[in-house]
């Protein structure tokens, strides 16, 4: 399977339109973990490069921006790569404890694509800050409603459930477990949000 620019739209709309279906083409590709994790490392830097550009495109307002801890290109690479590396592991650990039968590849090579699909999202979030202002709140609201639908395929798919009720209450158990385990890391660490 050649990977033109053509294929990747195709891809995009077809994750939208059938998550499951494409979940089984990308575990149908068989990849290797190591590239696997390259690819991880890949799509974290692009969505980096992409957030810095949108960043440049709609600037925080002053009084926002003062508020704020500013977040370095780098900074960002190491949250956004952990978030994504626990994720996997949450979501795999997850779905085998209630029943699952996935490899750790298959969640591995879900999350990778989930995030390109994310990162596709995100371009579509700030274009219509620019160009719809008004509708951005409702276009934000489904981006996120529309990543949930497709992880929860892409879990059924990854862990072999047949149930998107299973893959659902993994996505939920593995979610919530990395909330609280976040929440107690900022506490030790005297963080606050």
């Amino acid at each position: 399977m050649t990977l033109d620019p053509a294929m990747l739209w195709r891809l995009l709309l077809d994750t939208v339109r059938s998550p499951a279906e494409v979940a089984r083409i990308i575990l149908r590709l068989g990849l290797e973990r190591d590239a696997l994790w390259m690819a991880l490392g890949l799509v974290t830097v692009i969505s980096v490069l992409v957030a810095a550009v949108l960043g440049l495109m709609l600037p925080v307002p002053e009084d926002a921006a003062r508020d704020t801890i500013p977040l370095t290109p780098f900074l960002y690479a190491v949250i956004l790569g952990g978030a994504l590396i626990v994720m996997v592991f949450a979501l795999h650990f997850t779905g085998l404890m209630l029943g699952g039968e996935g490899q750790f590849e298959d969640t591995l090579a879900l999350v990778v694509w989930l995030q390109v699909v994310l990162i596709a999202l995100q371009v579509v979030q700030s274009v219509s800050f620019v160009v719809l202002p008004a509708l951005a709140a409702l276009i934000t609201v489904g981006s996120v409603a529309l990543a949930i639908w497709v992880l929860v395929n892409f879990i059924n798919e990854a862990q072999r459930f047949g149930s998107l009720g299973r893959a659902f209450a993994t996505t939920l158990v593995a979610l919530v477990g990395l909330s609280l385990g976040l929440s107690v890391l900022l506490g030790i660490i005297g963080a606050s949000i």
